[in-house]
């Protein structure tokens, strides 16, 4: 049964000029990086929402962030690749590979980094490879016709499951990077629009999660060739992200109908909705980033908003 109560929001973190697309831990600092659709990049304090510092501001909408080690990635609407110097702000190279926006990126072992483009292609980097750059290049390749979504690695490190436009979720080993599974997740159905927007593993279950445009979670169990087990109308809207607590217990989902749900990990029961009669979001809802402090989300309504969902 989902629950709602006012006593929920901590905190309200505005001053993007556009809408906030990415979320992003930040490394050695008490607090976290947003990017958004004004070209920013911007460093938060939890404990002080009116007092955002621009990282960098790259020129064109931020999709996705990544902090690995010194350096910070930024994709953009472009399908440009920024590469960052995390604690200067300074910019160390600019990589044009993806025709398209650069929706996710994730890290994968081996100091290997995979970015997903709207132009349907994936494309691998190496971080501080031996010739000295910051980033190199390893492979780039086309998964299907429309744009990939989200990307998500399992708890092993050898899979990889790529949310695609086309409605598949396509799942590579993270070695040769060859489509181990193709999962028909959430195809156009009579009037229904189709296409797969994101995914998640589950941190102690061999079990993937993923939601569509189509509102709905899927889950499948990873150990009988990703056989579905279950369909639940979660949202009204298309489901941009979904994200486990860092305990596991719980996950959330962040959806277009502006609404954010919290889940029960084990019985995937909602218990918590938070909208705008807890002063939730007013627009699409984006991205979604625990911390160990709280659960932030971001919308085009340009704020982020910091949730207390303790006991």
């Amino acid at each position: 049964m989902e629950r709602s109560t006012g006593q929920l929001l901590r905190a309200t973190y505005s001053g993007h000029r556009g809408p906030v697309y990415a979320l992003s831990p930040d490394l050695h600092h008490d607090g976290f990086l947003s990017g958004s659709g004004d070209g920013l990049v911007v460093r938060w304090d939890h404990q002080a929402p009116e007092a955002g510092q621009v990282v960098v501001n790259v020129g064109q909408a931020v999709f996705s962030l990544l902090r690995t080690g010194p350096l910070l990635l930024i994709g953009t609407e472009g399908g440009d690749l920024f590469v960052i110097d995390a604690e200067h702000g300074r910019e160390l190279h600019r990589f044009t590979v993806h025709r398209k926006g650069i929706f996710r990126m994730v890290e994968l072992g081996g100091d290997r980094v995979a970015c997903a483009g709207g132009d349907g292609t994936l494309s691998i980097w190496r971080t501080g490879p031996e010739n000295g750059a910051a980033l190199e290049l390893l492979r780039h390749f086309p998964l299907c016709e429309e744009k990939l979504r989200d990307l998500a690695m399992d708890a092993t490190g050898e899979l990889l499951a790529v949310a695609c436009g086309d409605g598949l979720v396509r799942v590579l080993d993270t070695t040769y990077f060859n489509e181990t599974a193709t999962i028909n997740a959430h195809p156009a159905l009579l009037e229904q629009v189709g296409g797969a927007t994101c995914v998640a593993f589950h941190p102690h279950k061999p079990v993937l999660i993923s939601g569509g445009k189509d509102g709905h979670l899927r889950t499948w169990l990873a150990t009988e060739q990703f056989r579905q087990l279950l369909s639940l109308p979660a949202h009204k809207g298309s489901i941009y992200r979904v994200a486990f607590s860092p305990d596991g217990k719980h996950f959330c989902t962040v959806s277009r109908d502006k609404t954010v749900k919290l889940w029960d990990a084990l019985s995937l029961e909602p218990v918590q909705r938070l909208d705008r009669t807890v002063h939730g979001h007013t627009h699409s809802v984006n991205a979604v980033l625990w911390t160990t402090a709280a659960l932030l989300t971001a919308s085009d309504d340009r704020t982020i908003k910091s949730w207390d969902l303790r006991p």
